[in-house]
């Protein structure tokens, strides 16, 4: 049977010149979407989440982020350059933002507008969902996009507990559009480019999982744009306003593991880094915990500040942006916020842009359309496996000997990939009992467990 066709497309790369094929990365990934090819990593699309844990743990730098071409910001009259706190975080907290967006402009840059000006309008959008869903006690949050893709391949029983709404730099992206359409900038000539600390974010961008259009003309990797403007800042002594400047405390530690849950109501939990929040959904599916309220999910540790293009400790980029958070409240008590929760209008614009109808889930899993074949398919797939010798060496190019079996029932595997299958004499044999002890079956066994009915 021929591998399913793609649904998902990621924003993970691997430099096949870099690759040494040492399985550290397939062994690593979540969902099982790695495999070795060729001597190569090769990732599955329909089950990468783009959650970068394995250009974390690559110990040869073979997997990348691409990103859109910075010279594709001059295609555009007005560029905005769209900000989250997080890239604030990584810079020293001897630089004022004023110089670190000056020189942002520097670098071409025409308005600079922070993706938490809207955090507000995201806490009302998440409670009228949660009012408007009273049969739903678990709402997970939509933040983290490698979460949503997560829980739609991994977990797909959760996906209707996930808030139906996009993620908050898209509502940042059309608030500023139409600020500068209602200054008279005419649409086309608006490119709207963001600042991202990971991959997910650019897969949310490129291909959401609301398949709605986004408004975002290119997103540029946050590691790339530090080194530009940090080389800049020596040198740098004007200041620079964004379009918006009246941040809180709350607006600046939104995207902090913690910084979401606390404004809400019921039981809320904050939940950051890969291991944990995979055992978190496995409890919340289980039904083995109880969480009355929201759950605040980050696949990064600490949050957004760990994201893998985050260039600085995520423990520093943390404690700079509390400072920071600090600052603004002092600096801005007296300032009011661009907001028009008065305006039923714009209100309902705001609902309208970012309400998603549906978050299908892409269990990955599933075998056939058909269910009786699937059927046929799950049950030849437990006794390949039970034949397979269980040590999951990954030496077949797949993470355990259950992905193997899985792949050779989907055709893209054959049963004497395996080594120990496919061993031809007792020399080998013995040397591979040596490693792996008595429970390794020998050939005609495992023969004898696949022909059995």
């Amino acid at each position: 049977m021929a591998e399913q066709a793609s649904f998902f497309k990621h924003s993970l790369k691997v430099n096949p010149d870099r690759c040494q094929g040492c399985t550290t990365c397939m062994r690593s990934c979540p969902t099982g979407a790695i495999r070795i090819r060729g001597g190569k990593a090769v990732v599955n699309d329909n089950k990468c989440v783009d959650c970068g844990q394995c250009m974390k743990i690559c110990p040869h730098k073979a997997i990348y982020i691409q990103q859109d071409d910075f010279a594709l910001t001059k295609d555009y009259e007005y560029r905005v350059c769209l900000v989250p706190a997080t890239f604030i975080g990584q810079f020293d907290a001897k630089y004022r933002t004023k110089e670190i967006y000056a020189c942002l402009k520097k670098l071409g840059f025409t308005h600079i507008y922070e993706v938490e000006h809207e955090v507000g309008y995201m806490i009302d959008l998440y409670n009228q969902y949660m009012e408007e869903h009273p049969e739903v006690r678990t709402f997970i949050s939509p933040y983290c996009p490698a979460v949503v893709r997560l829980i739609q391949v991994r977990f797909p029983s959760l996906v209707d507990n996930i808030i139906h709404v996009r993620a908050p730099f898209e509502l940042a992206a059309r608030v500023i559009i139409r600020r500068l359409m209602d200054e008279g900038a005419p649409r086309e000539k608006i490119g709207v480019f963001y600042i991202t600390p990971c991959a997910a974010k650019i897969a949310a961008v490129k291909y959401p999982v609301s398949r709605k259009e986004t408004c975002i003309a290119g997103v540029l990797n946050m590691d790339f744009l530090y080194n530009k403007v940090q080389l800049m800042l020596h040198d740098s002594d004007k200041d620079a306003q964004p379009v918006n400047h009246a941040l809180t405390s709350s607006d600046v530690l939104w995207p902090l593991a913690g910084g979401e849950a606390c404004h809400f109501k019921g039981s809320q939990y904050a939940v950051d880094g890969l291991q944990n929040v995979l055992n978190f959904l496995e409890k919340l599916e289980d039904e083995a915990v109880d969480a009355e309220g929201l759950v605040e999910m980050r696949i990064c540790d600490q949050g957004c500040v760990g994201g893998v293009l985050a260039t600085n400790n995520r423990f520093v980029a943390r404690k700079r942006l509390e400072h920071r958070a600090k600052v603004f409240d002092s600096q801005n008590r007296t300032k009011t916020r661009y907001r028009r929760y008065d305006d039923p209008e714009f209100c309902k614009w705001i609902k309208d842009q970012m309400e998603i109808p549906e978050i299908k889930p892409r269990s990955i899993y599933k075998l056939d359309d058909n269910f009786a074949e699937a059927y046929k398919m799950a049950e030849r797939m437990k006794k390949i496996e039970k034949a397979l010798p269980g040590v999951n060496c990954s030496a077949c190019g797949a993470p355990s000997c259950a992905a193997l079996a899985e792949d050779i029932v989907r055709g893209i595997a054959k049963m004497d990939t395996c080594i120990f299958i496919n061993r031809r004499s007792q020399a080998s044999e013995d040397a591979i009992r040596s490693i792996w002890g008595d429970r390794v079956r020998t050939k005609e066994n495992n023969n004898d467990d696949i022909n059995k009915p």
